[in-house]
């Protein structure tokens, strides 16, 4: 059996065929679909962009001088800049400059971690001290203001900056070294009974600005 055609008539056999709106419509969707692609290939590019940024490998005491062996580079991903982390390319702001703070190894250096001048400032000493009862009060770190009382009638008194809190025995106990002025460092090295008070922190001028 066979289909009669006009004459003209060439319908049958052809695929299918869109008219030109659209034919419009399907490239403009497929236009889309391939800058959605290509924006999804530039998202992914960069996630996996790696930057190389400077770490700490071994544990910086508060006030330390840096060393080139104390640090290397190794690469992250992400932005360093989010962190204020430095990157390789800025390893000499932290080498040879001196630690604001205890710095645990594996740390990666940030421009808030190091200045350029000692922690001790002139006319200054550290003095290592032992509180009454080994008490502290809560909340005290590196860098706190305190003020010291000596003596059992507190006559004393003498204002410090914490350098560094430490654990000696292990038992959680806490002894301090103190930056105070270097006129009251024989006092306090030699204070038998001393209690610590805990003061607003002010601004710390060892840590004032980026070093």
């Amino acid at each position: 059996m066979t289909l009669d055609r006009a004459p003209g008539d060439d319908s049958v056999g052809r695929g299918f065929r869109p008219g030109s709106r659209r034919r419009n419509r399907i490239a403009a969707g497929v236009a889309i679909a391939a800058v959605a692609v290509g924006g999804n290939v530039l998202l992914y590019s960069s996630l996996n962009d790696s930057t190389e940024v400077v770490q700490f490998v071994s544990n910086i005491s508060a006030g330390d001088l840096i060393g080139s062996d104390d640090v290397r580079v190794i690469e992250i991903d992400g932005d360093p800049g989010t962190a204020n982390l430095v990157t390789a390319d800025q390893i000499g702001s932290v080498v040879n400059r001196y630690a604001r703070t205890f710095i645990p190894s594996g740390s990666l250096a940030s421009v808030y971690l190091v200045q350029a001048d000692p922690l001790v400032s002139p006319g200054s000493a550290v003095v290592a001290i032992a509180p009454t009862d080994r008490l502290v009060p809560t909340g005290l770190t590196e860098r706190s203001r305190v003020r010291l009382v000596i003596g059992d009638d507190g006559a004393t008194l003498v204002d410090a900056r914490v350098v560094s809190v430490g654990d000696d025995d292990g038992d959680g106990v806490e002894t301090l070294s103190v930056e105070v002025a270097e006129g009251d460092a024989p006092s306090v090295a030699a204070a038998g009974d001393l209690s610590v008070i805990l003061l607003d922190p002010e601004v710390d001028p060892a840590t004032e600005g980026a070093g």
